[in-house]
């Protein structure tokens, strides 16, 4: 009766788990130096699809924040967001601006506000807002008869009476409204300042 073989080390079996062993870490590395790659693909997108968070610029208890926060000044505030401005005088430094209401606003001729609002006359806008504001805090106690420089370079006539304030022909109703970056002076009438004399109407009623 013929005897089977027995296997001994070095006999195929082994051959078949060595290579058994050596393909599944062959895999095993694959899949390793593979799987790094995704986070990092989905990393390097991720910016592109995610927008940037929005920051305000506009500091508490400013002159812009006051200004915005105020029914009285709806217009103004619109103006100096069109512009800009709210920025400036959103931030720290010294300014005193003396504010026109809504009233004062719709004083001007029909038409007038909305052509300074257009995209194309934004210059023209912020010369006019900058007008109203003199680098510096003045409370009404500080004002002196005379001109002062404003801040889009022209010079304002300030006209102190017995118990009244008057810039220009416009008489200030409310003084000394203090914030952390300046003063608030309101006004009743909006300042036209030369440069801007005949344009949509301005200063010629």
């Amino acid at each position: 009766m013929a005897t089977m073989p027995t296997l001994q080390p070095g006999d195929g079996s082994n051959h078949q788990n060595n290579n058994m062993k050596t393909n599944e870490l062959t895999r095993l590395a694959m899949l390793l130096a593979i799987a790094p790659l995704v986070p990092i693909a989905s990393a390097a997108e991720e910016p592109a699809t995610k927008p940037a968070a929005a920051k305000t610029s506009i500091e508490k208890n400013t002159i812009a924040s006051t200004i915005h926060d105020s029914a009285t000044f709806s217009i103004l505030n619109k103006a100096l967001v069109a512009t800009g401005l709210d920025v400036t005088l959103g931030s720290k430094g010294a300014f005193t601006v003396f504010a026109p209401t809504d009233e004062a606003f719709e004083k001007l001729p029909e038409g007038t506000l909305d052509t300074l609002m257009l995209p194309e006359n934004k210059e023209k806008l912020r010369s006019l807002l900058m007008y109203h504001v003199v680098p510096g805090t003045f409370l009404a106690a500080d004002l002196k008869d005379g001109e002062v420089k404003t801040s889009n370079g022209e010079k304002v006539e300030i006209d102190l009476k017995s118990d009244t304030v008057q810039i220009e022909d416009s008489m200030v109703s409310k003084a000394d409204v203090s914030v952390s970056n300046g003063v608030i002076h309101t006004v009743d009438k909006v300042m036209v300042p030369e440069s801007l004399d005949g344009f949509a109407d301005l200063d010629e009623d």
